[in-house]
């Protein structure tokens, strides 16, 4: 029953922003209970004494098509219009029905009401706000002062008024309860959006759009997490590094589209031979690819790496200008550490990554579509820059 009646007071919104569907929502909202809240009264008319209300009972059904109108003008996305009918028939009809029956009968008291939401509903600026509240508080003291039961065109007799101002009351009470409930509903429902689209964006500045795997951010925070781990508890720590041989060649034949399948291709291959959740691959630059192995020691570490290997070849995605193999291959340099305390926690994870690079240019230049491991040492590691461009400019010499 309430998704019908949510489904009811959702006409129009549909395509909007945030902001301009809970406005959308709110207007409908009030004109749907303002018809619901219009109906007890008119029963009571009705059975009570129909000839006698008859101006008011009439004056009612028009304004209860008012607010059924708004929803009609908000579906066919006449927002503004919308909301302008909803404010001008609440306000008038507050006002007119007082008139009728008397300010004793509390109906007026129901501009509170409009008055504790006028704020969600306000869109230009804090003028036009203040002016609407000014209005609201002029209308309430002048139904309650000028519409006393003497001047009333049709009063509520006792003990009936007595009885219609308390339901009023309760009325009143009630919608506010009403609204502040679905205003929860709509703040924890743009808390979850706002969560979704923050999951989101993080998600989009930790990914590689390509390939989809994490991009360098992650694989630095990654090493940086992984390295001050091993530097208070005993493990092991290896790092593959690894590029795609003749790649700029393959470019140069297929295309860069065909590029980017391979790469995805080589992705999905990568990601079949590592299994433990711990393991992180990244994309590191075109075609390189670095591989986070927490507590994983040499051995374990380069026999993953000829793994990787293999699982590329065996895609038997064609390369015809390789100088190496008729498929599109794969070379890993691996570098392992089991004591980060050794190798100087000042040091960092930027040590394996550098003997990572080394063993990947040792693997390039005797033979490519091999794993070749290099043991990490702050005596052999030292900043070697250019040996991944050496090997890229290799791929045009072989």
């Amino acid at each position: 029953m309430l998704k019908k009646v949510e489904w009811v007071w959702a006409a129009g919104v549909a395509g909007n922003t945030v902001q301009r569907r809970r406005q959308i929502e709110l207007a409908n909202q009030i004109g749907l209970f303002g018809a619901v809240a219009t109906a007890p009264y008119q029963l009571f008319y009705y059975f009570y004494d129909f000839a006698y209300f008859y101006g008011v009972f009439i004056a009612n059904i028009v304004f209860t098509l008012g607010y059924l109108s708004v929803l009609a003008l908000n579906a066919s996305r006449r927002y503004e219009l919308a909301q302008r009918t909803l404010l001008i028939n609440v306000n008038i009809q507050m006002f007119v029905v007082t008139a009728f029956i008397g300010a004793d009968a509390g109906v007026n008291l129901f501009y509170f009401t409009i008055a504790a939401v006028l704020v969600f509903m306000n869109q230009r600026g804090r003028r036009l706000y203040i002016a609407r509240m000014a209005l609201l508080g002029t209308l309430y003291m002048a139904s309650y002062f000028l519409f006393t039961p003497s001047r009333a065109l049709s009063p509520v007799p006792e003990p009936w008024v007595n009885v219609m101002y308390v339901g009023s009351g309760v009325g009143v009470l009630t919608l506010l309860g009403i609204f502040l409930c679905l205003f929860r509903q709509q703040i924890d429902q743009a808390e979850r959006e706002l969560m979704m689209l923050s999951r989101h964006f993080k998600t989009l500045s930790n990914t590689d759009p390509l390939t989809g795997l994490a991009n360098r951010r992650v694989l630095d925070e990654a090493l940086e997490r992984e390295w001050s781990r091993l530097s208070r508890d005993s493990g092991a720590l290896s790092i593959i590094m690894c590029d795609i041989d003749h790649f700029k060649r393959f470019n140069d034949r297929y295309g860069h589209d065909a590029g980017d399948e391979c790469l995805k291709r080589v992705t999905a291959a990568l990601k079949e031979v590592l299994s433990r959740p711990s393991d992180l691959i990244a994309r590191y630059g075109g075609e390189e690819f670095v591989i986070v192995l927490p507590n994983t020691a040499a051995p374990g570490a380069l026999h993953i790496a000829s793994r990787l290997c293999k699982a590329v070849e065996a895609l038997k995605v064609p390369n015809e200008d390789s100088s190496t193999s008729a498929w599109v291959t794969l070379s890993a340099g691996v570098s392992s550490t089991d004591n980060a305390v050794k190798l100087r926690a000042s040091v960092g994870g930027g040590v394996l990554l550098k003997g990572a690079d080394q063993a990947l240019y040792q693997a390039k230049t005797s033979g490519r579509n091999r794993a070749v491991y290099l043991p990490s040492s702050t005596d052999t590691l030292k900043p070697s820059g250019g040996l991944r461009q050496r090997a890229k400019e290799n791929d045009e010499r072989f």
